[in-house]
């Protein structure tokens, strides 16, 4: 791929191809870059999944979630200062269509069986956000009141760049970042060091990511809709480190 090459582009072609979900899922080391990581992070707590739904099923989802929102306004921020110009709401099951449900499930026994084995755990709901164009999603760690050790993110129609920082609490120990690119149909995943004790954000549209295999992409995040999958800290499930 050539330096600089248009997101929109790589986008198009994706969805051109229709690729279609496989049963086997990998992740692709080259949709992380961990140049700037600090020596101690550990590469599987931060990975990028693409392709793990269908063009025909991003649609599907896509209009659900459009439906879900349709008399929402657009917020200006959230209580916590973190999120601003976005829209969301829980997509229930009765709230969405069979065939996005199915979907949410497949993802779901995908994240179960990858990162927790046999170990029974809850789920929170799942969550839509629609994020503007001109929305920012600043540096945060999820909450650890309800949430567990999963925060996973399903990217629908625009691709965008997640930034991983230390936290305050360390970050006077050591200094560095992660850039995760999310492309469209991909799903990310959270666990561990990088769930708990580091932030993520969205990087401003026209951003650069770069790895050996990609090169530099500029990426040009449009308005953004993902799908949000959360474990539960319920008895089941471990509690944070």
């Amino acid at each position: 791929m050539s330096s600089g090459l248009r997101i929109r582009d790589l986008c198009q072609q994706v969805i051109k191809g229709r690729r279609r979900f496989s049963d086997t899922v990998s992740a692709a080391p080259c949709h992380v870059d961990t140049r700037f990581a600090p020596i101690t992070f550990d590469r599987q707590n931060a990975l990028v999944y693409p392709d793990v739904v269908s063009m025909e099923e991003c649609e599907c989802i896509m209009e659900d979630v459009e439906n879900v929102l349709r008399r929402k306004r657009y917020e200006k921020g959230h209580w916590d200062a973190v999120i601003t110009n976005y829209r969301e709401a829980e997509l229930n099951s009765t709230r969405i269509s069979k065939e996005s449900h199915e979907v949410f499930l497949r993802i779901r026994k995908f994240i179960q069986k990858t990162y927790f084995g046999n170990r029974s755990i809850e789920w929170l709901p799942c969550h839509g956000i629609d994020l503007k164009k001109n929305g920012v999603l600043s540096a945060h760690v999820d909450s650890v009141k309800f949430s567990g050790e999963v925060v996973a993110g399903l990217s629908l129609n625009s691709s965008s760049i997640m930034r991983l920082k230390m936290s305050t609490n360390i970050a006077k120990k050591r200094t560095g970042h992660i850039d995760l690119y999310l492309p469209p149909l991909s799903l990310y995943v959270l666990t561990g060091s990088a769930r708990y004790d580091y932030t993520h954000e969205l990087l401003p549209s026209e951003s650069t990511f770069y790895s050996h295999n990609l090169g530099e992409v500029e990426v040009g995040r449009e308005r953004r809709i993902s799908v949000i999958f959360r474990d539960s800290k319920g008895p089941n499930n471990i509690s944070s480190p």
